[in-house]
């Protein structure tokens, strides 16, 4: 899993460039994002295109924008990543400081479903709930 690791690593570091051909290269074409119902953009979004559109609405909210990965669990095919973001609100120059998780599943070196909790504990038992624990 070290590889895959470093693969959402990679489109983490393509995000913060605005790449998000970059960023959506480790999901399958099916694959499905959900923001769970404590983040502002709560949603289902499934496919790599309707997930397209979904970013490029959530970067073109921030003039400055970086995610920085601060803790990684991995378990068999899910990686949990721990993220703080550093960001500048578009027009309103608001600084924000968040932090954040990111459950991926992870299917043959591609991302089926990303799951974000705004709350670490909800993050580690989701984690723990896919392996039935």
């Amino acid at each position: 899993m070290a590889d895959t690791v470093e693969l959402l690593k990679g489109s983490y570091a393509a995000l913060n460039r605005r790449d998000i051909d970059g960023t959506l290269e480790v999901l399958d074409a099916d694959a499905k994002w959900v923001e769970h119902s404590d983040l502002p953009e709560a949603g289902s979004y499934e496919g790599r295109e309707t997930i397209r559109a979904f970013l490029e609405q959530f970067l073109d909210s921030w003039d400055e924008f970086e995610q920085q990965i601060e803790e990684v669990h991995v378990e068999e095919d899910c990686v949990l990543l721990f993220i703080r973001l550093t960001a500048s609100g578009r027009g309103s120059g608001i600084d924000v400081q968040s932090r954040y998780a990111h459950l991926w599943i992870m299917r043959d070196d591609r991302a089926v479903r990303v799951d974000a909790y705004y709350d670490r504990d909800s993050a580690l038992a989701a984690l723990r709930a896919a392996h039935g624990r």
